[in-house]
């Protein structure tokens, strides 16, 4: 029997930048990046963005709040850096929560006062996505 999943994804993105600025000045290694005009695996298209991407994964989970607090506690300390790059790059931020729901288990889903204030004081956008399976 499938699980219900969640993952958690932090993007940093913007129009031209080299990602590796934000692998250093924050020391954190990203999951993924790319560059604006890089292949789409398996797509005939060309990414229109730079990104650098942290990401939780996915994992079984019937709380977002579970994999939003992984990318709180590991950002949280840096905020000021992350902050000081978007300006300087002119970049965005974006959180995706991307809920897999099997066997109609469906995740608690909302935002504590930590969540907000953190998405709040980066200056991120919130994005969710929900696929049911069965």
């Amino acid at each position: 029997m499938e699980k219900t999943r969640v993952m958690v994804k932090l993007d940093i993105y913007g129009d031209n930048f080299n990602p590796q600025i934000i692998t250093d000045q924050l020391n954190i290694q990203p999951h993924m990046s790319w560059q604006k005009g890089d292949s789409v695996e398996g797509k005939s298209t060309v990414r229109n963005k730079t990104c650098w991407r942290f990401s939780t994964g996915y994992q079984e989970s019937l709380d977002i709040n579970d994999q939003l607090s992984v990318i709180i506690e590991r950002f949280q300390g840096e905020s000021e850096k992350l902050i000081e790059l978007i300006k300087a790059h002119n970049l965005e931020i974006l959180v995706s929560i991307v809920i897999n729901i099997e066997e109609n288990q469906k995740p608690a889903m909302n935002f504590n006062k930590e969540t907000i204030s953190f998405i709040h004081q980066i200056g991120a956008e919130v994005d969710i996505d929900l696929y049911i399976y069965s």
